[in-house]
């Protein structure tokens, strides 16, 4: 064999080794990630775009609604078409205001964005733009089976979403998702947001489970999937809105799993095909009448230790029928002694922590006694955990 042919020859086997090679690391990756799948007991939800369509049902709601207006109040379609696009561009941005309630901030939305002889039928516009928006909100048919078939699987679920308060207790108890998940939290009611890995401990810890236990399902690679992986749970679900758009080369926290859809899931945990028959009627008539009755997750207004106002969701263990509220000051107490465990702290790191979690803490009892001075709800609002960063168009929605 001739000197070149020979370079030739080794250049090739070498490539054919590194090919080998490439191969057998990713079968050993994906041998990995099939078992942390098989010790998964709990499935963590990103409420927004993930559960249900916040940013395609919002544009649907007020295109619907632009027929509405023009149709039964009289706006021409080019005022209609103006009106609606303005409100809707302005709600994304600031979709809650603490110095009032839902209601009357929205309504007052809707009047800045009425052409001018037109501004006096927003009390009238916004109840129609609500009803329209829940519609198309809702969970579809085969997320409910999904969840249901979780379930009845013996996973353990829980809803962390991002946003302020009330906005996202409204979503939550309108579209009756509560009755779906053992543990409920929004990062408003809490001194963490996603992807800070405490909001995920804090589900953990609430449901008994490790992190390496617990899969999470989110749109947005820079807070669903960077906090699971953070946390170090044992698997991160990516749902992309924009499929193609992104390149995951680029991204410091990768996804373990890519889905086209939510539905995907049935792929990777095979026993939620084979549901039906796993509790027998008792346990489920009594799982009803419990979710029907004080078993049911909801938000709930409590008394804390400090003498503040917390809102925490109720939850509830899978097996007992009792219903345990939770207030802010006893889930930071829990935390506390489980933090350690999950990831250790420096010294001066944790004291950072321990400073900035009291002065939330002293925060929030600041806007309880004004709340309370002004007799009205308290919708806690976080900008950069709104609806407006849920509904937005920029490629990490």
């Amino acid at each position: 064999m001739a000197e070149g042919e020979i370079v030739k020859h080794k250049s090739t086997k070498n490539a054919a080794n590194l090919c080998i090679t490439a191969s057998n690391s990713s079968n050993i990756n994906n041998a990995i990630l099939g078992e942390n799948l098989k010790k998964i007991t709990a499935l963590f939800f990103d409420l927004d775009n993930t559960l249900i369509p916040t940013r395609s049902g919002d544009l649907k709601a007020v295109k619907k609604l632009s027929e509405v207006l023009e149709n039964q109040f009289g706006l021409s379609k080019e005022e209609s078409s103006i009106a609606t696009l303005s409100f809707l561009k302005a709600f994304r941005r600031c979709p809650d205001n603490s110095q009032t309630s839902l209601d009357s901030w929205r309504t007052y939305l809707w009047r800045e964005a009425l052409p001018p002889r037109y501004k006096h039928l927003a009390e009238q516009i916004y109840p129609k733009w609500l009803q329209l928006r829940y519609r198309y909100l809702a969970l579809s048919a085969d997320y409910i089976q999904m969840l249901r078939r979780a379930r009845e699987a013996n996973f353990l679920l829980a809803l962390i979403t991002n946003g302020p308060s009330n906005a996202q207790w409204e979503k939550i108890n309108k579209l009756h998702v509560s009755q779906y998940f053992d543990c409920m939290l929004v990062s408003s009611d809490l001194p963490w947001e996603k992807p800070n890995p405490q909001i995920f401990y804090a589900a953990c810890n609430f449901l008994g489970v490790s992190p390496s236990q617990c899969a999470m399902f989110g749109d947005k690679l820079e807070s669903d999937i960077k906090g699971g992986r953070l946390a170090g749970l044992g698997a991160t679900f990516w749902i992309p809105l924009n499929p193609g758009e992104i390149d995951l080369n680029d991204v410091p926290h990768k996804p373990d799993f890519t889905l086209k859809q939510l539905l995907d899931l049935y792929k990777y945990f095979p026993t939620l095909n084979n549901t039906r028959n796993i509790r027998n009627n008792t346990n489920s008539t009594a799982t009803s009448t419990s979710a029907q009755s004080n078993a049911v997750t909801t938000s709930l207004l409590t008394h804390g230790n400090n003498g503040a106002l917390a809102v925490l969701p109720q939850y509830r263990r899978r097996g007992s029928q009792i219903s345990h509220s939770r207030t802010i000051s006893t889930c930071y107490s829990d935390l506390q002694r489980h933090q350690t465990h999950h990831q250790p702290l420096e010294f001066g790191q944790e004291q950072h922590d321990q400073e900035s979690q009291d002065e939330w803490f002293n925060e929030r009892l600041n806007q309880e006694q004004c709340r309370q001075r002004r007799g009205g709800s308290l919708p806690t609002m976080d900008y950069m955990n709104s609806e407006a960063e849920n509904s937005s168009d920029s490629l990490f929605c």
